[in-house]
């Protein structure tokens, strides 16, 4: 297991050895040679698993040598206090004057000499028992492939604090929103390798569009390799989105009603398996992010079927008239084109909802009629 930890030291950079004696214990080590160390802390703390402050060093990293003060060890551990996430604090100094002195060795309790062989091992075992003592670590640790796996990823790794609270809460509160937020972040990780094309991310519609693409049922595209992505993770895709989109009420159509389900049905073993199916999403979809790095060998798995003689318009349905026809209107032009009621029927179109239509001019009445549709 590994443990991340925070370390501020104006020497830092002079003391290799101490890092390769924590990394081979298990310890990741993240330097700062000042105050500004606490300001990466109060942003990300719940990556750390623990604190390591030298008894003296800088206020800010652009002070000058020889203005290290003891003053900046008291205000960081102030701040470290504010924090939402509780973490015990250990120094390890060179400073007699810190490690022999009461007043100090009162405000911290863990001090550690630098100098000392044995206090070193000591202060890798102490800091490893007391990150075990943290839920969020426990976490981390249980479900390390996920977390390894979106570490590398910037699209995914700033969720690495919602995902430790969606399993931290997982028997009290449900959050469709943050998986949600997730699988879009995950999309757009997709995006920029090309295994999804990337003019679908933050288009209308372009979270069902992603999906039917991953399956391989895209109707725009023709699939050169449809193995790539194994179907056992597209079909558990599909289930995710389509129960996530309904509880996050965010396509206009409440097909399955989620919430009134879950306020009824009160054991929470569906939004567990949301959020499991989401982990083993993440860890797929991870893996074959770094197995495919290559934009150009991705996009060649796939490409987009055109034909110059096709008007395909992207938008979504405004009303519904008393005869049953719908609405529909464009995204790039203010055009509203008009829905028969047999395909509102037939795709169960409902106000709001985001589809695709393929459309062609009828001279005889100058309007355009629909000829297909996508949902």
């Amino acid at each position: 297991m590994e443990y991340n930890v925070l370390w501020i030291d104006d020497e830092h950079e002079t003391l290799s050895g101490t890092k390769g004696r924590a990394k081979r214990n298990g310890i990741n080590l993240i330097p700062f040679k000042s105050l500004d160390g606490i300001d990466e802390l109060e942003r990300n703390y719940f990556f750390y698993d623990g604190i390591l402050l030298d008894a003296k060093f800088l206020e800010s990293d652009n002070d000058i040598a020889g203005s290290e003060d003891t003053d900046n060890v008291h205000r960081a551990k102030e701040r470290i206090l504010q924090l939402p996430k509780k973490f015990e604090i250990f120094v390890l100094t060179g400073q007699a004057e810190a490690y022999d002195d009461r007043q100090f060795t009162k405000a911290f309790l863990k001090v550690y000499k630098k100098a000392d062989d044995g206090d070193i091992e000591q202060l890798f075992k102490d800091i490893k028992d007391a990150a075990d003592k943290q839920e969020d670590t426990q976490i981390r640790h249980q479900y390390k492939p996920v977390f390894d796996g979106i570490k590398s990823n910037p699209n995914l790794q700033k969720h690495s604090n919602s995902l430790i609270g969606l399993l931290k809460n997982i028997d009290t509160h449900q959050d469709y929103t943050s998986v949600r937020k997730t699988l879009e972040s995950l999309f757009k990780a997709l995006s920029e390798v090309c295994i999804i094309p990337p003019k679908f991310v933050g288009e209308q519609g372009w979270i069902n569009g992603t999906s039917k693409f991953i399956s391989c049922t895209h109707p725009r595209y023709e699939f050169h390799d449809k193995d790539f992505i194994h179907s056992t993770i597209s079909e558990t895709l599909s289930y995710v989105l389509n129960l996530v989109q309904d509880a996050s009420h965010i396509e206009g159509e409440l097909k399955y009603k989620i919430d009134d389900y879950s306020r009824v049905n009160k054991s929470g073993y569906l939004y567990k398996s949301v959020v499991f199916s989401l982990l083993e999403i993440l860890v797929y979809f991870c893996k074959l992010i770094k197995e495919n790095p290559n934009p150009d060998q991705n996009q060649k798995r796939w490409s987009k079927l055109i034909n110059p003689n096709e008007d395909w318009r992207t938008g979504h349905i405004a009303k519904f008239s008393q005869n049953g026809w719908a609405t529909f209107i464009c995204d790039d032009k203010a055009d509203e084109i008009g829905i028969h009621p047999n395909e509102v029927n037939k795709h169960n179109l409902t106000k709001d909802k985001e589809i695709e239509i393929r459309v062609e001019f009828n001279h005889q009445t100058q309007k355009f009629w629909v000829k297909e549709i996508i949902v």
